[in-house]
């Protein structure tokens, strides 16, 4: 066969070479570009588009319009400083309220702390003036109550020497004071409990008639005076204020704790 044979019959079998631009095969129609290269590419292609939309608008003001801008904003401010005065004394007055408050808790506590403090000393005061103390310190019994010389001894006799002082047993009040016949000087005491006491023959009285008396306050002096054989106090315990009603002295101050 020649050569010439071969070609005519091969001839129609045969395409044209293309004349474009042939890739590398590595960039078929199977290539995928990294999603970072894509994006660069994308960037790449579209950044003065994007660069331009981005950009913010710029306005021109004329006078009345940027005079009128910035009414508005000195109205702003002012605005927010009225707002916070308003706040800094809506603080100050509540700081103010807390502390009238907190005053006023101090001042009902201190006066409640004062008012006991007060009870506890009347309560005091009053235990120490209802206790018992002896008329006289010391004392010598020269005398008992009951019958002597013929008829009855309304008391007892405690001897002690003249100007020894005499003192009120208890509270109470003096219900006579002066001289009084064959007592002399004599001081008549009412008790808070009811009970009385006479006191006679003292050289000196230092007390007058509705004074009130504590226990251990001098009402006068032990003497001689009036129908009296020697330098004592005659004491004697009535059942009342008033009257000439006598009791034993010993079983009086024995129940309240005197002998």
């Amino acid at each position: 066969m020649s050569s010439r044979s071969y070609r005519g019959r091969h001839s129609g079998r045969h395409r044209a070479p293309s004349r474009g631009l042939r890739l590398p095969r590595a960039f078929g129609a199977g290539f995928v570009l990294p999603t970072t290269a894509a994006a660069a590419l994308v960037v790449t292609a579209t950044g003065a588009s994007v660069a331009e939309s981005a950009a913010p608008p710029t306005f021109d003001l004329n006078g009345q319009q940027t005079a009128m801008a910035r009414t508005q904003e000195a109205a702003d401010e002012a605005t927010s400083t009225e707002i916070a005065v308003r706040r800094a004394d809506a603080a100050l007055s509540s700081a103010a309220l807390q502390g009238r408050a907190e005053a006023q808790q101090r001042a009902a506590r201190a006066a409640k702390r004062k008012a006991a403090q007060e009870a506890k000393a009347r309560a005091e005061a009053e235990r120490r003036a209802k206790k018992w103390v002896r008329p006289i310190s010391v004392w010598n019994v020269t005398s008992n109550f009951g019958w002597r010389w013929g008829k009855n001894h309304d008391g007892m006799d405690l001897g002690a020497p003249t100007g020894t002082p005499l003192v009120a047993m208890s509270k109470g009040k003096v219900i006579k004071a002066g001289w009084e016949d064959s007592f002399g000087y004599k001081v008549a005491i009412l008790y808070w409990d009811g009970s009385v006491s006479w006191y006679a023959h003292m050289s000196r009285i230092d007390v007058a008639a509705g004074q009130e008396v504590l226990p251990g306050e001098q009402v006068g002096l032990v003497g001689n005076t009036g129908h009296s054989f020697g330098s004592h106090l005659h004491l004697e315990m009535q059942a009342a204020p008033t009257g000439d009603n006598p009791l034993d002295p010993v079983p009086w101050l024995k129940d309240h704790g005197l002998w």
